[in-house]
């Protein structure tokens, strides 16, 4: 928050510990200016980024071996999509 202005809107799932804990943060005066969403579809959208990595992890046994492959993942996938963006596959 002190590097970055505050975010206009936050989108989270409707869990009470995250709800509660945003109401806390205003209390203590973060956060006055942004609007808290708990609408199921937008958080959806985020969610339906992360499914093909959930999906993939659910077959390994241990947490040395997953969390490895979950980080190269999501760098390949980070790669892949800035590219996209550009609209260039290959830098």
């Amino acid at each position: 928050v002190k590097q970055f202005d505050e975010p206009k809107v936050v989108v989270t799932d409707k869990a009470p510990s995250i709800t509660s804990a945003f109401k806390k943060l205003k209390e203590y005066g973060f956060y006055q200016g942004t609007e808290h969403r708990t609408i199921k579809y937008l958080n959806n959208l985020i969610e339906q980024d992360h499914r093909p990595v959930k999906r993939r992890n659910k077959f390994y046994r241990s947490l040395r071996t997953a969390s490895t492959t979950i980080k190269g993942m999501e760098a390949i996938r980070g790669l892949y999509k800035k590219t996209r963006k550009e609209g260039t596959l290959f830098g």
